[in-house]
């Protein structure tokens, strides 16, 4: 059995989404069995997947670790250091100057792009844990072309991508 408390980073989403996140290797169809025969509760109650979940919400999976383990690897793309120009940060938002020649997102699995890029200084700078990427991946809110620099502005938090 595994208790998750939802943090304010995480709330706002839906218990379905969540779980996607949580453990991305799971089917749907998992995710609604396991609602549907009491093994995945929200809050001590029933749920059906469709709940907006708050900060201090309660999910409680009865899994074996096992399957958790299975299901819920959370990959980290290593990059090399590269100091990003930071404009603009607080606990939701960052603004970053981008250089020219990088990607905004990635095109293919092997491409190391500027989100790659936040993360790993989210994850140095302590603001982003590795369990935090389970549930939530900060994600830039625009793009600019490979060969074009300027501001972008990235979420840190489910809010602050809402909020852009």
């Amino acid at each position: 059995m595994r208790e998750v408390i939802i943090s304010e980073r995480e709330e706002g989403q839906r218990l379905d989404r969540y779980l996607e996140k949580y453990m991305p290797d799971a089917p749907k169809s998992f995710f609604y069995k396991m609602m549907r025969k009491k093994n995945i509760v929200l809050n001590g109650k029933k749920c059906d997947g469709s709940e907006k979940l708050a900060e201090g919400d309660e999910i409680k999976l009865f899994l074996a670790d096992e399957t958790i383990e299975k299901f819920s690897e959370v990959k980290v793309q290593k990059v090399k250091k590269t100091k990003l120009h930071i404009i603009y940060e607080d606990e939701h938002v960052v603004l970053i100057n981008k250089p020219s020649g990088m990607l905004s997102q990635k095109a293919k699995e092997q491409d190391e792009s500027l989100v790659e890029y936040l993360i790993d200084h989210l994850l140095d700078s302590g603001k982003l844990t590795k369990e935090d990427l389970r549930s939530f991946r900060p994600s830039v809110c625009n793009r600019l072309d490979r060969n074009t620099s300027g501001l972008v502005a990235a979420g840190c938090s489910l809010a602050g991508l809402q909020k852009l």
